[in-house]
């Protein structure tokens, strides 16, 4: 049966971890498989990345200040399903109803969180899609007659996240200082990222400010190779 891992420190993460891993399992059909970390965080990834290797692994659920300590990049980077942060005084939902999914325009990450968008809206949950403009992506009739955005967003939608009932959210400037003040403001459970698991300076902006910032869990879902 298709499990999701629950990642827990000795004493430390069973109020905020394990009520998430619980409301993931239900959400993908699978059971809870908790993994009992040790003290030292940076000896936590290796169990972690061995259990997500199992053919029924589904995803892991970790404490999001786990992941603080240089360690955890291994973790970051080297999990091939959805890695679902938890903010230790965040949120810990035990349902997940509202998901906000980010979404750059890019192909690849609307091809990374498909299969999460399918599944969620075939069991009925709440989809929010954000789309943030930069400079060189703002269309040029912006400012012009309503018709043109409501044509030029059902498009978007159509092109990447093509199910029904989906809101979508249209913001300008940097991604990162929008994704955390939609979801506090539409009260989210989840918020389901696409990345390319690359940490290098200057890359993954958005993701180490949603996961910093954020008040509810993040999930992280690789970007495959093309």
């Amino acid at each position: 049966m298709p499990h999701v891992i629950a990642a827990v420190r000795p004493g430390a993460d069973d109020a905020a971890v394990v009520p998430v891993a619980g409301a993931m399992a239900a959400l993908l059909c699978a059971d809870v498989r908790r993994v009992d970390l040790v003290a030292r965080p940076t000896a936590d990834a290796a169990p972690i990345l061995a259990a997500l290797q199992a053919v029924d692994a589904v995803a892991a659920v970790v404490s999001r200040d786990a992941v603080d300590d240089p360690g955890w990049e291994a973790l970051l980077q080297g999990a091939a399903q959805p890695l679902v942060l938890v903010p230790e005084k965040g949120r810990a939902p035990e349902r997940i109803d509202r998901i906000l999914i980010p979404l750059d325009g890019t192909v690849e990450a609307a091809e990374a969180v498909a299969e999460t968008v399918l599944l969620c809206a075939g069991a009925g949950l709440e989809l929010i899609v954000l789309h943030v403009f930069d400079a060189s992506t703002v269309p040029a009739y912006w400012d012009q007659a309503a018709h043109a955005r409501e044509c030029w967003e059902q498009e978007f939608l159509a092109r990447h996240c093509g199910v029904p009932g989906v809101r979508l959210h249209l913001r300008s400037g940097v991604a990162g200082e929008h994704v955390v003040d939609v979801a506090e403001s539409e009260e989210v459970d989840l918020i389901a990222l696409a990345w390319s698991q690359r940490l290098i300076p200057g890359r993954a902006g958005t993701v180490r400010r949603t996961v910093a910032e954020a008040s509810a869990p993040v999930a992280l879902i690789p970007v495959l190779p093309r």
